[in-house]
């Protein structure tokens, strides 16, 4: 994989979005879905998720290596589901647009092949609504100060300045940054907390007020889970300083 390749794609993606509090349900969170389109619809129903006035805000890698990955996709277009953008997601625009497949095969992708899909006919709606992704979300809270989405490693300073000074390698490793556990606790203190999704791990995690929510849906169904979660609940794991647990 060619980082230098994937930072310059960078640079025509959106860097940060704000969106306005939802004054009318709820909002939820999920981490890398990973083309597991049937858990996820089975998780909305569990959590009696109403579309007509509820959202759902995904830390990107919607994609790979599930093979409902292109109904996953599909989410795009529907107005109650936003996702900050994830690498898998750049990796499937670097083959679309470049033709290195192989990246995103090695990485995932095979569903793709393996479906016999004619990648430039058939997910030719895909790359506009990628081009679309923000790479870091602020949401604003009815009653509490902003969250943070992010992919894999927030930026040290999360704020439109931050995105705006951040070079194209910076908001890369907004993507790929693997090992924010490890570092000290960090505090973002004009926001509530930061929602990442990062690397699997059997339980959401936290270290400072940034929280860990990919649960593993890429290790589906052995080991890895898809679970929606609410602000409350991630605000308990911040309160607790829950650690991170490697599969």
């Amino acid at each position: 994989m060619n980082h230098q390749n994937l930072a310059q794609m960078l640079g025509s993606f959106t860097r940060l979005r704000r969106l306005e509090a939802n004054w009318r349900g709820k909002d939820y969170f999920v981490g890398d879905i990973a083309g597991q389109y049937s858990a996820l619809k089975h998780a909305l129903h569990k959590a009696q998720f109403d579309p007509r006035q509820d959202r759902l805000f995904c830390a990107g890698n919607l994609i790979d290596p599930g093979i409902e990955s292109r109904e996953v996709l599909n989410l795009l277009m529907q107005p109650w589901f936003f996702s900050v953008l994830g690498l898998h997601e750049l990796m499937l625009l670097d083959a679309l647009q470049r033709g290195h497949y192989l990246h995103w095969y090695m990485a995932g992708g095979q569903w793709a092949f393996n479906q016999n899909l004619e990648l430039k006919c058939d997910l030719v709606n895909i790359p506009p609504l990628l081009q679309a992704l923000p790479i870091a979300y602020i949401i604003e809270q009815r009653k509490y100060p902003p969250l943070g989405l992010v992919s894999a490693a927030p930026l040290k300073h999360f704020s439109e300045e931050g995105f705006i000074q951040a070079s194209l390698v910076q908001l890369l490793d907004c993507l790929i940054g693997h090992d924010i556990w490890t570092k000290k606790r960090r505090y973002y203190n004009e926001l509530d907390f930061v929602i990442l999704g990062g690397e699997p791990a059997r339980k959401n995690w936290a270290k400072g007020n940034i929280t860990g929510i990919n649960l593993g849906a890429a290790l589906m169904p052995q080991r890895g889970t898809l679970t929606l979660f609410k602000r409350k609940k991630l605000r308990k794991t911040i309160d607790q300083q829950l650690p991170y647990k490697a599969f």
